[in-house]
């Protein structure tokens, strides 16, 4: 069956059709839709003629082995609540040197508020002082990557006792086996502010996705024992935990989905330091037809992606459909807005249409 053909997509997202197995072992078919928006420094919302892309596989942040993700994969069956993730680099303030500042993602739901602030320090090595190895003073900073992999964690893997991993955040720095292995190495440049390096139990800091492998996502995902393998694989453990699918860190991760309209607030992760801005408020609707037999389907917001980067944002829903003994029994799967798109931004993708610039009327644009 081309599942191209089967989504009838009548929203500005783009939508994409997968075939999965759900965590009981049975055969679904994932819809998932994707709105992206550019953001400019000044708040204005934008919809792009080219629209992000639905991910079936995790994204790097380079190409080196086991590199800590940009990206997420949208290839999950099912999401409880909102991630919220931020990508970007921090910038220190350009009218005076500065050797740590603070950034910041502040999202306020009425109910409640999201927020998560890493402290970002500049350039700075491990010495041997009186009271043991510690970090040195720091260099003026620069702009700095929000990457994991300058915060702390990591491996030793020729420790005494056998390969020692920070299994929070393998790819960072600062774990070592003895303190005075670390002498002449780089500190972290990311720090929790809530468990620093001087602290007895510093914690990795950052706004992106966790690797499906990283604590505490991969224990989320069962007990894959002996007992396991002889009665129950291929399908998953009866301990598996849904949240093994939200890739966000703790405090990034709202278990009340979002609407996507809330009132959002980044600080230090761009170049002008304060980026204030409120998207719309549209979300898909799903249903299928099975038979001439129409279904709704449940749908949250699950994802919302803040691009500091390149000024964009992504809102990813989805809906999982129980396939029939016949996929092709399926007349039709339709994701519809749940209120009219609003007409400026329609308007903005016509006149990208006719100047070429490869959008798509706010009807739809299509699957993939």
């Amino acid at each position: 069956m081309n599942l191209r053909r089967l989504c009838d997509n009548r929203t500005p997202m783009v939508t994409r059709c997968v075939p999965m197995a759900d965590r009981h072992g049975n055969d679904v078919l994932v819809v998932v839709a994707k709105m992206t928006y550019c953001v400019g420094a000044d708040g204005a919302v934008l919809v792009p003629s080219l629209s992000s892309p639905i991910r079936m596989a995790d994204v790097g942040t380079s190409d080196a082995p086991g590199a800590s993700i940009r990206y997420p994969s949208d290839l999950v069956d099912e999401k409880p609540g909102t991630d919220v993730l931020l990508v970007g680099t921090a910038y220190p303030p350009a009218d005076r040197p500065v050797t740590e500042m603070s950034v910041s993602v502040r999202i306020e739901t009425g109910r409640a508020t999201i927020q998560s602030t890493v402290k970002v320090v500049g350039t700075r090595v491990y010495y041997r002082s009186v009271l043991g190895v510690a970090p040195g003073p720091p260099a003026v900073l620069g702009p700095t990557p929000l990457v994991y992999e300058l915060a702390f964690g990591g491996r030793e893997d020729d420790a005494p006792s056998g390969p020692l991993v920070d299994r929070r955040n393998p790819v960072g720095v600062g774990v070592a086996s003895d303190p005075l292995k670390l002498v002449g190495r780089c500190a972290p440049a990311l720090e929790d502010p809530r468990a620093p390096l001087s602290s007895r139990a510093p914690a990795p800091a950052g706004f992106g996705p966790i690797a499906a492998w990283w604590s505490p996502r991969a224990e989320r995902f069962g007990t894959h024992d002996a007992a396991w393998q002889r009665e129950r694989a291929p399908l998953r453990p009866t301990d598996y935990n849904p949240r093994a699918s939200s890739c966000a860190p703790a405090d990034l991760w709202s278990e009340a989905p979002l609407a996507g309209d809330e009132q959002v607030e980044v600080l230090g992760a761009t170049p002008d330091g304060v980026w204030r801005f409120q998207l719309p408020r549209y979300a898909p609707r799903f249903r299928s037809y099975v038979r001439g037999v129409e279904r709704q389907h449940e749908t949250h917001l699950d994802t919302y992606l803040i691009d500091a980067e390149a000024r964009r944002v992504e809102l990813t829903w989805r809906a999982a459909i129980p396939i029939p003994r016949t996929l092709e029994l399926i007349d039709s799967v339709v994701v519809q807005g749940d209120r009219p798109f609003p007409e400026s931004m329609v308007e903005q993708i016509r006149r990208s249409e006719r100047a070429g610039g490869g959008g798509q009327a706010a009807g739809g644009r299509g699957s993939t």
